[in-house]
């Protein structure tokens, strides 16, 4: 499992990848610690080019890629 928290200071470029295959560019919005957004589980969310924000789970990551 990839630690999201290696992301949540710099808040770089990323490229992050699911487990099921799913490929997503964009800039490191910010890492949600669960306790304090009242989920089960850590999550890191992502701004993509065109302005969307997604959220993953840790678990749900297979892999992020720092890009320039």
């Amino acid at each position: 499992m990839v630690n999201i928290w290696d992301y949540a200071n710099k808040r770089p470029r990323i490229c992050l990848r699911t487990e099921d295959g799913e490929e997503y560019i964009g800039q490191t919005y910010m890492v949600w610690d669960a306790e304090e957004s009242d989920d089960d589980r850590d999550s890191i969310s992502v701004e993509m080019d065109n302005g969307t924000i997604k959220s993953f789970y840790a678990d749900e990551i297979k892999s992020i890629e720092v890009i320039d």
